[in-house]
């Protein structure tokens, strides 16, 4: 009986750290845009949920076409692959105990 408790402990735990991390990634789905989007320089184009991202615009172009320039930097590719790692670690942990908490197991 304490097995099951651990196990249904442990599924639980994997399922609220997950739970959360896809809450954050809902959440701040604007900002994981603006970062994928500006890892090069980029020209945003409109506001709100409306922006355009134009790449590897130059500054002159961009104030043509209304919009403000971003600065890019290359690092900013890692916070959505940083999350999308993070997801799968710990979605997987939390499947494969929930399979295991309800009995289901794989024939071999």
């Amino acid at each position: 009986m304490s097995k099951d408790k651990t196990l249904l402990g442990k599924t639980l735990m994997w399922g609220g750290i997950t739970a959360v991390l896809y809450w954050g990634l809902f959440h701040f789905a604007g900002e994981f845009m603006r970062l994928a989007h500006t890892t090069l320089d980029a020209c945003a184009v409109g506001s709100g949920s409306g922006i355009a991202y134009f790449n590897k615009a130059s500054l002159d172009a961009c104030t043509a076409a209304g919009g403000s320039f971003i600065e890019g930097h290359w690092w900013y590719v890692f916070a959505p692959i940083a999350m999308a790692f993070a997801l799968s670690y710990t979605h997987g942990n939390f499947t494969g105990l929930f399979w295991d908490v309800l009995g289901l197991k794989a024939k071999k």
